[in-house]
This record gives C-alpha cells, structure tokens and sequence, in this order.
C-alpha cells in the first residue's frame, strides 16, 4: 500500500493505560484526562509517495487529533496521518525520529522544551534569599524544520512563543517538549 499524501502509522494503543511504580503496575482510568494520555505518536507503515526522508519502522509523532477522530482510524492499529510538505493546518504529521534518536522536523512544526525550573539565589550557608520566575512563555528550541534559516533562531537559543502554543509532547527518550509552528515563534532572547 503505497498512500497518496498521507504517512501510515501502526499504533497498538490510542493511550497510555499503565503507570509503572517500581515493580508494580498500575491500570490507569484515562477518560478523566484523554487528553494529556494520548499517544502521539506510531511507527511508520508507509510513506507519501514520493517522500524519501523516512524509513519504515521509524517513529512520526503527529498531532493528537489522529487517535482521537474516526476518519484516521483505517484498520488493524493502522492509522492515516496527513502531510503537507509546506505546513499549515492540514499537516498532522510533526517528526520523525530514526533509530539513533535524530529528529526531524516535517513543514513548519518545531519543538520547544520548557524552561528550567525558577532561579534561586541562595546565601553561603545555603539560606534561599529570592526566586527568579521564568516567564511562562519561554523555552530553548531544540529542533527546527530544514531551511528555516528566515525564522532567524537557531536550535539552542532560548525562544518566546505565542499564549497557549505550548502543547506537551513526550519523545521516546523521555523528554517532555512543546510543539508550536515555527510562526508561533516571537523573539529570541540575547543574552
């Protein structure tokens, strides 16, 4: 099967339904939260026509929306996930993440981890004299779409975005990252 301008993904489960505690696990009622336990994200089928980036077998995350409505859902843990090489609203397809854990960006999304915790300035004996707040909005891009030298901000740099572009995302390593379209990107802080 050789899908027109979609990738196809195998995704076994549409959430995350064990939390493991030490050698224990725990069955976990996600209807409270679906939202914040969904997998966002399956290992590649079969790709756009076309589309020479990615190999079957390796990881794309996508947008939420693809385990949740119907129309994607085509059989046997198979999933449709839409793609536009230019971006825009119609690209659920995010990244791909080969077997050494490189990344790459797919049309306009990036990932932005979040800001580190708040900064304490202690006194010598260890006494916490303030706390300096990071702002909400703020984080370091760690990955970016190939030519995206217009942005003008490169991975590392700490970026601002837009109010509520921050959505969550766990990679396979464990990180938690925010993924945000490249034009929710406002400034880049200089040091």
């Amino acid at each position: 099967m050789k899908p027109l301008r979609q990738f196809i993904v195998n995704i076994p489960n549409k959430f995350k339904d064990e939390v493991k505690l030490g050698d224990s696990t725990l069955k976990l009622v996600n209807k409270f939260n679906e939202f914040e336990h969904r997998y966002n994200y399956g290992h590649i089928v079969a790709a756009p026509v076309g589309f020479k980036k990615a190999a079957i077998g390796q990881v794309l995350y996508f947008h939420h929306h693809v385990v949740v409505e119907q129309r994607y859902d085509i059989g046997d843990d198979l999933y449709l996930v839409n793609y536009d090489p230019d971006g825009g609203y119609g690209n659920h397809a995010i990244a791909i993440e080969n077997e050494a854990g490189d990344i790459t960006m797919l049309g306009d999304w990036c990932f932005v981890a979040p800001a580190n915790e708040p900064e304490e300035e202690t006194s010598d004996s260890g006494i916490i004299l303030s706390v300096k707040e990071k702002p909400k909005d703020e984080g370091e891009l760690v990955a970016l779409p190939e030519d995206s030298e217009w942005i003008g901000a490169s991975v590392g740099d700490l970026v601002g975005y837009r109010k509520n572009s921050d959505y969550k995302m766990d990679l396979l390593n464990g990180d938690t990252v925010y993924r945000m379209r490249t034009t929710e990107l406002v400034y880049v802080k200089e040091a």
